[in-house]
């Protein structure tokens, strides 16, 4: 099976370099960590008329259609990628290309170049081994954050894939509209994901939202999964943000607020830095002129919560309705209930544990 993985790699590759005589595969190996997508590392040794050169390159593969959380295109992930490489300084790494038949690979799949830098930002906090780039590398992260939000949505995205890129109904036209459709979409999913009564949390989070509409602020083309885990650095600068399955035209401080929550679960402290800038937050505002308040990231924390809250406790009732068997559904039980008890925190309720 490996061996026929390596095979129609190494056909893939060739096509994607045209000037090829000869392609082979070396080192493919899972890496391990995240559930959306597989992903793979290997080396591709190409020789040509030029000479030889080896390519470190990954694979990344949709898991089988059951186990798929989260619907979105590699073509898509594909042509953003590149979009954000040659209209901005963002650091991304390169998309070499895609394969969307799925008889090739098992599911579609896309070809990423290697960034260089290091994946473990741990290493950034809490006295870690590169605790002195903490605040250059972080005040980088914040500058292309700003720069990609404020990116012409036209340049970036001229389909309008990033629209609805989930294909749910979301309405991009306006502010009001693309908050309004959103609400509704999480309100009319609710039958989907009711697995259980306490799940009744979600519908009054989703009801709260809507109720307390924030300012508005011109939407922008956001990562969707902006979180300590999602960057690479080296030498005090990132060099690849990675991860855009998720990505799509919203609200910027849906980045901020999904940051702020999973920096407090990862046990990192970016939204601290750069220092002295007085944090994340106030140099993005100072970048932007924006203005954002503390009470506005708590409610976009609210917001994206039921963002990715939706799609997984969808696939945990379709397993525990026996629609599906997958293993990964009932695990994914181990990070939705504790969100409960954070949501509830969040809608202030009494009695809830810190």
């Amino acid at each position: 099976m490996m061996g026929d993985v390596e095979g129609k790699l190494a056909t893939l590759i060739a096509r994607l370099h045209p000037a090829a005589e000869h392609v082979e595969i070396a080192g493919f190996m899972p890496i391990p960590g995240g559930f959306s997508r597989e992903t793979y590392r290997f080396d591709a040794i190409v020789r040509s008329a030029d000479g030889e050169a080896t390519h470190p390159l990954i694979l990344r593969k949709d898991p089988p259609e059951a186990v798929a959380i989260l619907h979105t295109s590699r073509a898509d992930e594909h042509d953003l990628i590149e979009s954000v490489r040659r209209n901005t300084s963002v650091p991304v790494t390169e998309s070499l290309g895609y394969e969307m038949d799925r008889s090739v690979f098992g599911e579609a799949a896309m070809i990423l170049r290697c960034a260089d830098g290091s994946p473990t930002t741990s290493n950034l906090f809490n006295g870690g081994c590169d605790a002195d780039q903490v605040d250059d590398v972080i005040r980088h992260l914040c500058e292309s954050l700003v720069e990609l939000h404020q990116s012409d949505i036209a340049a970036i995205d001229p389909g309008g894939k990033l629209d609805d890129p989930r294909g749910v109904g979301i309405d991009t036209s306006s502010w009001d509209s693309y908050m309004d459709s959103t609400f509704e979409y999480y309100i009319n999913g609710y039958d989907d994901i009711d697995f259980d009564p306490s799940i009744c949390i979600l519908l009054d989070a989703f009801l709260t939202l809507r109720r307390n509409k924030p300012r508005p602020l011109p939407l922008s083309v956001v990562h969707g999964d902006f979180n300590p885990a999602n960057f690479l650095y080296a030498d005090g600068r990132v060099t690849a943000l990675i991860d855009w399955e998720n990505s799509r035209i919203g609200d910027p401080r849906e980045d901020l607020g999904w940051m702020v929550m999973m920096d407090s679960l990862s046990n990192t402290s970016v939204m601290s830095h750069p220092v002295d800038e007085g944090g994340f937050l106030a140099y993005y505002n100072k970048l932007t002129g924006l203005d954002i308040s503390e009470q506005e990231i708590g409610y976009f924390i609210l917001f994206g919560t039921a963002n990715i809250a939706v799609p997984v406790n969808s696939a945990i009732k379709r397993r525990i309705a026996g629609q599906s068997t997958e293993l990964l559904h009932l695990y994914l039980v181990q990070s939705s209930a504790p969100a409960l008890i954070g949501i509830a925190r969040l809608l202030q309720y009494p009695g809830v544990p810190a």
